[in-house]
């Protein structure tokens, strides 16, 4: 129910009236902020007004911060697809390029602020963070890209709130983390008492498979739902395996993760040319042909959008949940 100042002080009894006479908290001012990250420190004397995204996650958290009025354009989302519930918000906003935008094309649009999701965004081939920041662009890497050890949903809240006081919008941060929070434990609430299956997280390869390592947020997601990456011990975000240690570790589900390129080129239908490309390549495969995945035809596919770090994580989180616990959720 809304405080009515005008009933208050009309008819306020003598408690409420001392308490209105009592000086008011003073809130703390947004600006200006600070923001450290990944070894760089930035200072914001305002929200930014002319953001532009060079990944799909990046571009996700800032929709779901309800950023869009801030944002003159998005990149790097190949022929993939938004997730449903930031579709209209994305439509608003120029896209500058199916790949990483370049430096050029940040300078044509007046680009203020620069967000990558992972660090493709700023290299020495493309942009570094320091020529950016030299053309007056300041600039975020959401933090799993620094590759400073695990990274889980805490870490995420972590980037959520640094983004939404950048912006000076804490309260949406707050929100966003309180919905994905609520996500969550009702998930986890259904595979409570399940017994954690073997999982190998495959992103590509054919004569050497390459993995989804421990230090990303894909491998979090997978052990809080309900499952165990055979590689979550390796200090790495991504690196090679081999076949025959996967045999050995006989995973009983294969997550197929993919993004939109290969070799640098956008993929025509990312769904088919790459996602459904490698589970064929793994059934193709004699040396893994008596991996339970592979006998029993266990593959889920998670596609960038939802298996880097952001607010889709949730969506990764439920969808490989109902893939390794299946008969949790059958009611």
């Amino acid at each position: 129910m809304p405080f009515d100042v005008r009933y208050t002080l009309c008819c306020a009894t003598p408690v409420v009236a001392v308490l209105l006479s009592a000086p008011a908290a003073v809130a703390q001012p947004l600006f200006p902020y600070t923001d450290e990250n990944c070894g760089h420190t930035t200072v914001y004397e305002g929200p930014p007004e002319r953001a532009v995204t060079l990944s799909n996650n990046a571009t996700e958290m800032m929709l779901a911060l309800g950023l869009e009025d801030h944002m003159v354009g998005t990149s790097y989302m190949a022929n993939l697809r938004i997730s449903p519930q930031y579709e209209e918000a994305y439509n608003q906003v120029p896209i500058l390029s199916p790949l990483v935008a370049t430096t050029e094309q940040l300078i044509e649009v007046e680009a203020d602020f620069v967000y990558a999701g992972y660090p493709d965004g700023f290299s020495e081939s493309r942009h570094t963070r320091d020529q950016l920041h030299d053309l007056g662009m300041k600039t975020r890497l959401n933090t799993e890209g620094c590759n400073l050890g695990k990274f889980g949903f805490d870490e995420l809240y972590a980037e959520i709130r640094s983004v939404a006081a950048i912006f000076g919008v804490p309260e949406r941060g707050e929100a966003l983390i309180a919905d994905m929070q609520d996500r969550m434990s009702e998930i986890q609430a259904v595979i409570a008492g399940q017994e954690a299956i073997p999982v190998f997280i495959f992103n590509g390869g054919e004569d050497t498979p390459r993995a989804v390592l421990g230090n990303t947020m894909l491998s979090h997601v997978v052990g809080r739902a309900g499952g165990r990456n055979i590689l979550g011990d390796v200090d790495n975000r991504y690196g090679s395996t081999s076949w025959e240690q996967i045999v050995d570790n006989a995973p009983e589900y294969i997550v197929v993760f993919y993004s939109g390129t290969a070799s640098g080129q956008v993929v025509a239908d990312p769904d088919t040319d790459l996602a459904q490309a490698r589970i064929e390549v793994l059934r193709a495969n004699p040396i893994i042909a008596s991996v339970p995945a592979v006998e029993q035809d266990n593959f889920v596919t998670i596609s960038s959008v939802i298996g880097q770090p952001g607010p889709s994580s949730v969506d990764a989180l439920e969808r490989l949940a109902r893939a390794f616990h299946p008969d949790a959720f059958a009611d």
